[in-house]
């Protein structure tokens, strides 16, 4: 919950920041964005650290080193030193979401794994609906500064609460692959900066995430252990995140332009409508375990994509006619969105157990967060572009995107079923 509700609530602040710390709106965006890109690159390398640290350890230092940025953050008075501890913030921040994931996990293993997928979910749908309308509140009623002030009794609480917190398995004592990181961190910022800003940026991403894969697979102790691709139906769910990114986040960015540009709604009711999908979303997470328990994870993600399909169809409907109802396509996408979350979860995470669970989490939520970025600056491009008509067809292509989704998950369990059929024969 705390990373999630970090992640979305300083962007309301961005026009005060900017009025008080005398900063060029391009300077202040780097609060946003240097937050974004420092929590992506600690993402995939927060597993490999935490194995070889601890887990408990690693975790506690991660949220005692966000409250202590936070408290920096809120007492900045430059522009510099804000963007500066951010950055730092945001390598905090990146490790939180994958190790809660794989820290649950491990305390509910084998049929009662729902229950770590629901706990997970809610702190993640939760976050980013509560981020924006706390942080407009306490930036309105008591300056910006608050919207960090906010994480430290959360950070202290989440400290306490981790007192008696017991993991296994045992730290590993060995190096941590240096290059590898660099290269990682290199592909990441340039894959990052070139879906948003810089699209030349795009090949040098390509050359340094090739080298990384090089790299990790012959280093005797590598920043990303690669080996947990040996997982079928993990590789499978991670050729789909990036699909599934691009419809989350991609639906979310167009949503409330369709809605206040296109429909007039003011912004109060543009955000009512998007809790409906948010609530409807979290109320199917938080039913993870007995969905999960009657229903095999494939038929989730199998019905999740048809949902937030038939709902990217619906409002592209209502983009090409300027009218119709809001909150219905809402309802279905949010449904969508959830089922898909918990048969992703529950068809990538079966069979793996010890600190393979926090590196296969890690490069999920990587994967997922990278998507998302190209799909709203994709969504942003066909905007700028073609207008109304870029609404509609970026609708509509999302609504094709989300049963693509199923194709790399579907071809890694045939696999998966031949590879067992074989050494059932052998």
């Amino acid at each position: 919950m705390l990373q999630a509700v970090d992640g979305s609530i300083v962007n309301v602040a961005v026009p005060q920041i900017q009025n008080e710390l005398g900063a060029s709106l391009a300077t202040v965006g780097w609060v946003v964005t240097g937050y974004a890109l420092a929590s992506l690159i600690a993402m995939p390398l927060s597993a490999g650290v935490a194995a070889r640290v601890g887990v408990r350890a690693y975790f506690v230092a991660q949220v005692a080193t966000f409250t202590l940025a936070s408290v920096a953050c809120a007492a900045s008075r430059s522009a510099p030193t804000l963007i500066a501890f951010r950055i730092l913030q945001g390598f905090s921040a990146g490790g939180l979401l994958p190790l809660s994931q794989g820290i649950l996990m491990s305390l509910y293993p084998g049929e009662r794994r729902g229950t770590a997928v629901a706990l997970v979910g809610v702190a993640a749908v939760l976050g980013p609906l509560f981020g924006p309308p706390l942080g407009g509140v306490l930036t309105d009623h008591f300056g910006w500064p608050t919207i960090f002030w906010v994480n430290v009794p959360l950070g202290l609480l989440s400290l306490l609460l981790l007192r008696n917190l017991q993991v296994q398995p045992a730290p590993r004592p060995e190096g941590l692959d240096l290059r590898g990181a660099t290269l990682l961190a290199a592909a990441l910022i340039s894959l990052q900066l070139g879906c948003a800003h810089r699209a030349w940026l795009l090949a040098p991403a390509l050359l340094f995430g090739w080298l990384f894969v090089k790299r990790e697979r012959t280093a005797r102790s590598p920043a990303v252990d690669l080996s947990v691709l040996r997982y079928r139906p993990l590789a499978g769910t991670l050729a789909a995140a990036p699909l599934y990114g691009i419809g989350l986040y991609a639906s979310i960015f167009l949503i409330p332009l369709l809605f206040e540009r296109q429909l007039s709604m003011t912004a109060a009711t543009t955000g009512l409508a998007l809790a409906v999908g948010a609530v409807t979303s979290g109320v199917l997470i938080v039913c993870a375990q007995p969905l999960l328990s009657r229903f095999r994870a494939r038929s989730l993600c199998a019905a999740g994509a048809v949902l937030f399909a038939l709902a990217m169809l619906l409002l592209a409907r209502i983009a090409l006619r300027s009218s119709g109802d809001v909150y219905f396509p809402q309802a279905l996408r949010g449904a969508g969105t959830g089922l898909l979350y918990i048969g992703m979860n529950g068809f990538a995470f079966e069979g793996i157990d010890g600190h393979d669970l926090s590196t296969s989490a890690s490069l999920f939520y990587m994967l997922r967060q990278l998507g998302g970025t190209a799909g709203v600056a994709l969504a942003a491009s066909a905007l700028d572009g073609f207008g109304q008509t870029g609404m509609v067809a970026a609708l509509v292509v999302l609504a094709v995107a989300a049963p693509l989704s199923l194709v790399p998950m579907a071809a890694a369990n045939r696999r998966a079923s031949a590879e067992e059929q074989a050494r059932v024969s052998a």
